[in-house]
């Protein structure tokens, strides 16, 4: 476990209050600043992972599989295992995601951002569109899906590109969510509300975009 100095301690629990406004006792900090500290040698690990890989692409530039398990594929968002994933110049991807875009059935971009795509998750976490709804949309050629094939000719995954819902589906950040905070037990938490609780007309928000034309949004109390 890591142990932070006492002095780094006290300047973090100034900041801590600062910024909140209460007090907070020495155990809150020190937890808060452990944390921190072993976020932050993760996210180090993770990036000099990342300077070793690209450097090794100089040589292999068609791309190699990585050592280990439990790398996610940026595509599907899928656990990998050693002997089914692969990395190149657009990221880490299970070996089903590659041949598609292998084949060009989807853009390699979609593995380096999430910002040109949506997800099957994206779709009913921001407008309630369930999976039943999507695949009936796709099917009245409402919706345009990009097919990730399994091995056997099936379904592995769906991605509603932008580009092809361009004047369907708006870009990602007019939809992205927040956090709020709020008090409970003499503490403060945060929770995530969805983007039409921030807008006044939602309507108006996406004015011009084609989804709205099969969406109905209720207002809901706000019981927690």
């Amino acid at each position: 476990m890591v142990q932070l100095p006492n002095e780094s301690i006290q300047k973090f629990k100034e900041l801590m209050e600062e910024k909140s406004g209460k007090e907070v006792t020495w155990e809150e900090v020190a937890e808060g600043g452990r944390n921190l500290v072993n976020l932050f040698d993760v996210l180090y690990k993770c990036e000099m992972d990342h300077r070793s890989w690209d450097e090794r692409l100089k040589k292999e530039p068609k791309g190699f599989a990585l050592e280990g398990n439990g790398r996610n594929c940026a595509v599907c968002g899928m656990s990998t295992r050693e002997d089914t994933n692969w990395y190149d110049k657009w990221g880490i991807k299970c070996l089903t995601c590659q041949r598609a875009i292998d084949k060009k059935l989807i853009p390699g971009s979609v593995a380096r951002s999430d910002k040109n795509r949506y997800s099957p998750y994206d779709l009913e976490d921001r407008f309630g569109i369930t999976k039943p709804a999507q695949r009936k949309w796709v099917k009245e050629g409402i919706l345009k899906s990009r097919i990730v094939p399994n091995e056997k000719g099936g379904v592995h995954y769906h991605l509603f590109l932008i580009k092809d819902n361009k004047d369907f589906l708006p870009p990602k950040k007019l939809t992205e969510s927040q956090l709020v905070a709020f008090e409970k037990d003499g503490k403060t938490w945060h929770r995530s509300e969805p983007w039409y609780r921030f807008v006044e007309d939602p309507y108006e928000h996406l004015k011009g975009y084609k989804i709205m034309n099969y969406l109905k949004f209720v207002q809901q109390e706000d019981t927690r």
